[in-house]
């Protein structure tokens, strides 16, 4: 049996995933786009998402909308009394955006076609990837570069 595949607009999908959310379900969003890259790939990774907490933590990433009606799954890099900045790990110029922008947080991923869910909480070799790939901001131009040319 063929499996098919239906694409809908994220000025369409992203509001009800929100009102999905908003209710206190979770939702899987398979991932498109190359922003969030080495870790998450385009067509190939599936992000499980959640009503966001209170709090939110630098190194957390979330669902926001980061201009009217523009979405974006990008990490959490940095909080303060202005706000919120987020930066996708494949990106380098970063969006401003305020906690009321935030729909929703990544629990975990699917990633490189599992089926199995690899949390965020709790897991060591997630949290050393993204603290060291946001030491590493100066340089991911080139390290990006390098995968891409390594894909």
């Amino acid at each position: 049996m063929q499996r098919r595949s239906l694409h809908v607009s994220n000025e369409i999908l992203i509001p009800e995933i929100a009102e999905l959310i908003n209710q206190g379900h979770t939702v899987t969003l398979p991932l498109r786009g190359y922003s969030m890259r080495p870790w998450l790939e385009d067509g190939r990774d599936k992000a499980l998402l959640a009503p966001a907490p209170e709090t939110l933590n630098i190194g957390d990433v979330v669902l926001a909308e980061i201009s009217k009606a523009r979405y974006a799954l990008h990490r959490i890099v940095e909080i303060s009394d202005r706000g919120i900045t987020l930066c996708g790990d494949g990106n380098m110029t970063p969006e401003h955006i305020r906690r009321s922008d935030v729909i929703a947080i990544a629990t975990g991923f699917y990633r490189k076609g599992s089926s199995t869910l690899s949390p965020v909480k709790g897991n060591k070799a997630y949290t050393i990837y993204w603290k060291t790939w946001i030491a590493l901001k100066p340089l991911r131009r080139y390290l990006l570069f390098i995968y891409r040319m390594c894909r």
